[in-house]
């Protein structure tokens, strides 16, 4: 098998128009249209005249296991309605169609066609954690660019962390660090991001593009991904000339051909080390591939939304584009699926997706381009499969696969179909990093072809990246009114509605306050408490693709407010001596109307008299439930000269401007707390002291005009003083 292997890879590849014989009996071209009353979800395909009959099935998306049959169908059947699903719904289905053995197989190969597909599916608010682990030779010269990866992270319902690590550690001492991130809070999706040239793992044997001289230790970013397993390097022995695949005990490459145990981690690379093909240093790709990635999910990269396909290996058994036509329909539906030529096509149009298979070396695939193209070149396709000799091992200098990312628009690449890659979820609105992960760990769930669980399956890109993008909110504004905070924004075109989202520490998640969307640009929330918060606000739209329909949503728009106390605007009146005339009253100004009062004497009104000397406290609520609380003291009025062991006490200036000075003497030393308040009864300042004799002054310059107390207190009496700020 592996001499047919390495034969059908020395090939030249040949044109010829159209998809393949063999892509099309290995891969079913399938789309769903939902229908909402009454519900279903309409299957069609491409009829294969070959084939020998169609069967359905369905899972739950997370299912490991196929359900049982839903339906058999004729030869000649292309379309089924699945009536058993519901709206706000979401339906995993494999098609398979019988026909006879392919020689690349030597076996019976089903024709397969995959639909992760939905009926108004809702939205996903919280999409897990992501950690950036990046290169520290660029801390400083990106940190700007990184600071905003991480932003962006968080506006597209990440919580984003961040590592810098030495390009020169040991990938064991990097994945230490990757574990003890993800063991703190594991989560169903969990991405790590590595940027820059973050220390690169090799291991196996292997050579899934089939050539004898590139056997051996191939890249392997799956490493950081898989926790739970012994990844060993006491085994294989493969001595090349070529130093980067040679792998032999105890050189820090492992011996493990396929992953050990379940991949559980999302990872994406986007690295340009030794990448002189371009003219840009190292640190320039990257920044600008993060410009990039900004602007991609900001909206601000408009591209056609279709498939473009060209597969130059057409004589090949093994259907080398079936990825591409399995794959495309899903996302676009049958009819925005076309099989044109790469490079000049990209060159003057968009496609979000492409496909480009032809035999290469560690720079090219022929027909397709090479990576002295790309640095010139600026290609319109965001996301696009390759396939070809050599450069599926990625860490080659100046790879073509890392080529594709460097150059105009495209931010994810992959080597296509060594494995098969699984990417027909994305059309739901899941991420290429959830993609990564399910080709990493697929063994039969879905047609893998050659090479399936082997260790070289790597994603060159951001693993958190979408391929629906609907743009942010934009003048976002916030506005507290007593406990509430107003949230007011432009109407979004081609949104349905808005989510609002709040945290108060800075570290944290956020919140969903409402459940389902508010079609109006305005929202309140009501009772916000004192201190820092801050919001964000994701536009909604129903999104049809060529798997149905699911809520989208935008990346969010953040507004932060510190929120101040509610100001009662408390007022208290001292009791004069050996009377019971004191009082206390709020009058809040801000808030709705009508509000309710309830003080600890038992009253209900905004005012209080008659009141002896103590601490009255008062609860006011407004119409919408939030409630504040003041307490006043209310004293009785005293000279100091009439409390025991005061010899003298001077207050002076008063009125006064800038400073006042508060000078006392006691027979016997004493403990005293002064304190200045507002006649609203508000604290502005307090000191204490200790002796026969204080002389003390205060700066009032910054302070309002108008009334104060000054509260002298000892163990046993309390003194109020008024005093006048001019």
């Amino acid at each position: 098998m592996k001499v047919h292997f390495l034969l059908v890879f020395c090939l030249c590849s040949t044109v010829i128009s159209g998809q393949t014989e063999y892509d099309n009996q290995i891969a079913i071209q399938v789309q769903a249209v939902p229908q909402t009353n009454p519900p279903g979800m309409i299957l069609t395909w491409i009829n294969d005249t070959t084939n020998l009959g169609y069967t359905i099935y369905r899972k739950e998306k997370d299912a490991q296991v196929w359900g049982d049959t839903l339906v058999i169908l004729d030869s000649l059947t292309t379309t089924w309605t699945d009536v058993d699903v519901e709206v706000g719904d979401a339906y995993e289905y494999r098609v398979l169609k019988g026909q006879p053995k392919f020689p690349a197989y030597e076996m019976p190969v089903p024709g397969s066609g995959y639909l992760y597909a939905g009926i108004q599916a809702p939205a996903t608010h919280f999409r897990g954690r992501c950690l950036v682990v990046i290169d520290s030779t660029f801390h400083l010269a990106l940190q700007p660019e990184i600071q905003r990866l991480l932003e962006d992270l968080e506006l597209d319902g990440w919580h984003p962390a961040s590592i810098y690590v030495s390009r020169m550690a040991k990938p064991p001492e990097v994945k230490e660090m990757i574990r003890s991130w993800a063991v703190q809070d594991s989560q169903a999706n969990e991405a790590v991001f590595l940027l820059g040239h973050v220390p690169v793992p090799y291991s196996g044997d292997i050579a899934p593009d089939g050539h004898a001289d590139h056997l051996g230790a191939w890249p392997c970013d799956g490493y950081y991904a898989e926790l739970d397993s012994t990844w060993t390097d006491s085994i294989i022995t493969v001595n090349l000339n070529n130093s980067r695949n040679r792998n032999i005990p105890g050189d820090g490459k492992f011996d493990n051909r396929v992953f050990p145990g379940p991949v559980r981690l999302q990872v994406g690379r986007v690295d340009f080390a030794n990448m002189d093909k371009f003219m840009e240093s190292e640190e320039e790709l990257l920044r600008r591939y993060l410009n990039k990635d900004h602007n991609w999910r900001t909206g601000k990269m408009p591209v056609v939304e279709r498939g473009l396909i060209d597969n130059n290996f057409q004589a090949f058994t093994e259907g080398l584009g079936q990825v591409a036509w399995r794959t495309f329909p899903a996302m676009f539906g049958l009819n925005d699926v076309k099989d044109i030529p790469y490079r000049s096509t990209l060159l003057d149009e968009s496609w979000l997706w492409s496909y480009g298979g032809g035999g290469g070396g560690p720079e090219s695939a022929s027909d397709i381009s090479s990576t002295t193209l790309m640095a010139s070149d600026s290609l319109q396709t965001v996301f696009t499969m390759l396939f070809g000799s050599y450069f599926g091992d990625w860490d080659y200098p100046n790879n073509f696969l890392r080529a594709a990312i460097a150059s105009g628009s495209t931010l994810v690449s992959t080597w296509g179909n060594r494995p098969n890659w699984i990417f027909h979820h994305m059309a739901l609105g899941e991420h290429t990093g959830y993609a990564a992960q399910v080709t990493m760990n697929n063994s039969s769930l879905y047609w893998a072809g050659y090479s399936r669980r082997f260790v070289h399956i790597g994603l060159m890109g951001d693993p958190t990246l979408r391929m629906h993008i609907l743009p942010p909110v934009s003048n976002l504004t916030l506005t507290r009114d007593g406990m509430q905070v107003h949230l007011d924004w432009a109407t979004l075109a081609g949104a349905e509605g808005y989510y609002i989202y709040k945290k108060t520490t800075p570290d944290e998640p956020y919140t969903l306050l409402n459940q389902s969307p508010i079609t109006d640009p305005h929202y309140t929330d009501p009772c916000v408490d004192e201190g820092w918060v801050r919001y964000m606000v994701r536009g909604v739209e129903l999104r049809t693709s060529g798997s149905g329909s699911y809520y989208n949503l935008s990346s969010g728009a953040t507004g932060e407010i510190i929120a101040t106390p509610w100001d009662l605007h408390p007022t208290v009146t001292m009791s004069s001596p050996g009377k019971q005339d004191g009082a206390a009253a709020v009058n809040p100004m801000d808030g709705c109307g009508p509000f309710t009062f309830q003080w600890t004497n038992g009253a209900t009104t905004s005012s209080i008299t008659d009141l002896a000397p103590g601490t009255y406290c008062v609860t006011v609520t407004d119409c919408l439930g939030c409630s504040a609380s003041a307490c006043q003291v209310v004293d009785q009025i005293n000279s100091l000269a009439d409390f025991p062991d005061v010899i003298d006490a001077d207050i002076y200036p008063n009125p006064a401007t800038d400073q006042l000075h508060v000078d006392l003497s006691f027979r016997v030393p004493r403990e005293v707390r002064i304190s200045l308040w507002t006649m609203q009864g508000r604290l502005v300042r307090e000191k204490s002291f200790q002796g026969n004799s204080i002389r003390s002054y205060w700066e009032i310059g910054d302070l309002p005009a108008g009334a104060y107390w000054m509260r002298i207190e000892c163990s046993d009496w309390t003194a109020p003083v008024p005093w006048i700020k001019e």
